[in-house]
């Protein structure tokens, strides 16, 4: 199923105490590139972040944020700053003499001081954290996932309009390559009969004629450009992720373009090309949001 590289996704989870919360945000990317942001008492599970997420993923580039929502009550630890309490309580004893004021000092003033209380370090094992945090990351993997999916939806639905439309183009310029043909010999002729006054070889001038007009011919062009779209159509209905395969496709399809460009020999068949590398520009650019 073809998917979007842009979406987000939120999930949480709550168990034994713990609860967490994941956040992934990902847009275009050539491959897939997983940029954390994690506590430091997660640091550890890292890799096992980085595998999940590498079974679902294959190309863009994801923003990964996890956070601790709350810890089990055992855990939490407040830790007092009491180097900086007494450095606070000399400080209020020598403003109160200097300014004599009889108030005693107490405890509630001392509480009015900023940083005074810190949170104490936390230890967490992996073996008691990664069941909880892997269930919010899954959680917000399936809806980022589901995201690019109805994303994607659209987009193949806008391509396979366009490849019916370059189909259409496709036919539109093998009429107008055989005009460009007869009208090409029918010119060749006029030419030929008026350099030279009648005064010719007219199998000399037909093979001359005959040549030029093969020059002229995108017959090959057209059939390969054709079966581009035939594979171009077959890869973005598949069930991979092709978006590689189809930005190769389409460079190929315009490469055909090109060619059928320079050897146009009308403006009828110059217009379609035109046309052509117009739609095809389009398609390059919608396929850089495909995974």
């Amino acid at each position: 199923m073809t998917s979007s590289m842009t979406g987000y996704g939120r999930g949480s989870s709550s168990q034994e105490g713990f609860t967490f919360i994941a956040e992934l945000r990902s847009v275009n990317h050539r491959y897939a590139d997983f940029a954390l942001r994690l506590p430091r008492e997660l640091y550890s599970l890292e890799d096992r972040i980085r595998r999940q997420l590498q079974q679902s993923i294959k190309r863009g580039r994801v923003e990964v944020s996890v956070v601790m929502d709350e810890l089990p009550a055992g855990l939490r630890q407040v830790k007092v700053n009491y180097d900086l309490a007494e450095d606070y309580y000399r400080a209020l004893q020598v403003l109160s003499d200097r300014l004599e004021i009889s108030e005693k000092i107490t405890l509630a003033h001392l509480l009015q001081m900023p940083e005074l209380f810190k949170p104490g370090g936390i230890t967490l094992t992996e073996e008691q954290v990664w069941p909880v945090v892997s269930a919010a990351l899954q959680e917000a993997l399936e809806r980022l996932l589901q995201q690019r999916r109805a994303e994607g939806d659209n987009l193949c639905r806008d391509l396979l309009e366009r490849c019916a439309h370059l189909e259409e183009l496709t036919k539109a310029a093998a009429g107008k390559a055989e005009e460009a043909k007869e009208d090409c010999r029918r010119r060749t002729e006029e030419k030929f009969s008026e350099l030279l006054a009648g005064k010719f070889e007219e199998t000399r001038l037909l093979m001359e004629c005959a040549l030029l007009v093969d020059r002229m011919g995108v017959d090959e062009e057209l059939v390969r450009l054709g079966s581009h779209i035939e594979a171009f159509r077959s890869n973005l209905t598949g069930s991979d992720p092709a978006g590689r395969k189809l930005d190769f496709i389409a460079q190929e399809m315009f490469r055909e373009a090109n060619t059928i460009g320079s050897k146009a020999g009308g403006y009828h068949l110059t217009n379609i090309v035109v046309e052509l590398k117009a739609e095809l520009e389009k398609i390059r650019e919608q396929i850089q949001n495909l995974e």
